[in-house]
């Protein structure tokens, strides 16, 4: 639903005031605006029998943290140039999203948290490592703790969850029911995680998840028989995978065109959200013969032309995603510590009729550098119909 702006700021301050309050997250950046830094949390804490709130604000690299006091002006850091504003109290789920036009677009869901008035510096998880799915996975230990060999696979899971949280828009919020396809899945690490962030969410949670190699969906299907949960597997590669209602849409590291692959089976059968990270890509670098001058000058280097060639893969991906429809944006999901592989596409459809600079800026980039897409070739009727428009 819409609501005038002052007015969501002061219900996200009478949340975090509330003797209920969980948590919340500032994040994302409003239209025209610059945030000092890339996201902000905000929980209590007990501190000498006095609650506070410990802010901790972050630029990506380090985080500054800061206990302060009851008569602390949060409207200030509301206004200060973030788009997505999550506050948590234990049974309900409060989402501002700023609109480009400024308007606050808000989604309220029910939720079961616990509040923690601990005042440790540890980052606040989307899961906590004693969860159950943790264990079934045997990535923790038998005290409840993720082990140090499978801390970067947590860390993953944790953050993949976190721009999830930021991504479900006010009208997928309202739904009873959601649907999850997890297109590459592997052993399913992070199906099963996304599945039991969602259960306080939804009253009904359907997961599918794609691989084709017959081990995984055997082992997937033994872990989901020990979380009893609802979960279909099946072995198939991502080109194969039948045609079905979805609302979610994720494919965490499908190797080159097989990205490409999910991201046409999303658009397909009309995913409200995709959220792929790409692995290696090779199909487009095998296109390019000679760059377009002034290019040449990077190009030359075979190490810098692999790169840039890796970027431009995706950003056409997220420009064809956009032509379609979606509102679409490329972010860090986790740093570069972790895992090399940590680009994140995420879209959201909005079906806004893309405008002629932007069809013109993407054909003659195709042009320049005498380029078709795997992906262009995938979606040719789609585009060729969205051109029309």
């Amino acid at each position: 639903m819409k609501i005038e702006l002052p007015s969501a700021f002061v219900e996200l301050d009478n949340r975090i005031r509330s003797e209920k309050f969980v948590r919340a997250v500032l994040s994302g950046r409003r239209r025209n605006m610059q945030s000092e830094y890339e996201r902000i949390d905000i929980k209590p804490v007990l501190i000498k029998d006095e609650i506070k709130w410990q802010v901790i604000s972050s630029d990506g690299k380090k985080d500054i943290t800061k206990n302060v006091a009851a008569d602390f002006n949060f409207t200030q850091l509301f206004e200060s140039g973030y788009a997505n504003l999550l506050v948590d109290t234990q049974d309900e789920s409060y989402q501002v999203r700023i609109s480009k036009k400024d308007e606050a677009l808000v989604a309220i869901s029910k939720v079961k948290l616990t509040r923690d008035l601990s005042h440790d510096r540890q980052k606040m998880r989307m899961l906590p490592e004693n969860n159950q799915v943790f264990k079934a996975l045997e990535l923790s230990d038998i005290l409840g703790r993720i082990k140090p060999s499978k801390m970067d696979k947590y860390k993953q899971v944790d953050e993949f969850l976190r721009l999830i949280s930021q991504t479900l828009d006010p009208e997928l919020s309202k739904q009873d029911e959601i649907s999850v396809v997890d297109l590459g899945c592997g052993h399913a690490y992070l199906t099963f995680a996304v599945q039991e962030f969602l259960t306080d969410k939804y009253q009904k949670v359907s997961i599918l998840g794609v691989d084709e190699r017959v081990d995984s969906k055997e082992h997937n299907e033994k872990v989901a028989a020990k979380l009893k949960v609802d979960a279909k597997f099946i072995a198939a590669k991502i080109a194969d995978t039948p045609d079905q209602r979805v609302d979610i849409a994720i494919a965490l590291h499908a190797c080159d065109t097989a990205t490409d692959d999910a991201l046409y089976w999303a658009v397909k059968n009309k995913a409200k959200v995709v959220m792929a990270a790409p692995c290696c890509m090779h199909e487009l670098q095998t296109q390019i013969k000679d760059s377009p001058e002034p290019w040449g000058l990077l190009t030359k280097y075979g190490l810098v032309k692999e790169r840039l060639v890796d970027l431009m893969t995706d950003s056409l991906r997220a420009q064809i995603l956009k032509l379609l429809g979606y509102r679409v944006d490329i972010v860090e999901f986790i740093g570069g510590e972790h895992t090399a592989r940590n680009i994140l596409i995420r879209a959201v459809f909005t079906g806004a009729k893309p405008s002629q600079i932007e069809i013109t800026r993407y054909e003659e980039l195709l042009t320049q550098w005498q380029i078709e897409p795997y992906l262009a070739k995938l979606l040719a009727d789609e585009l060729k119909a969205a051109a029309a428009l």
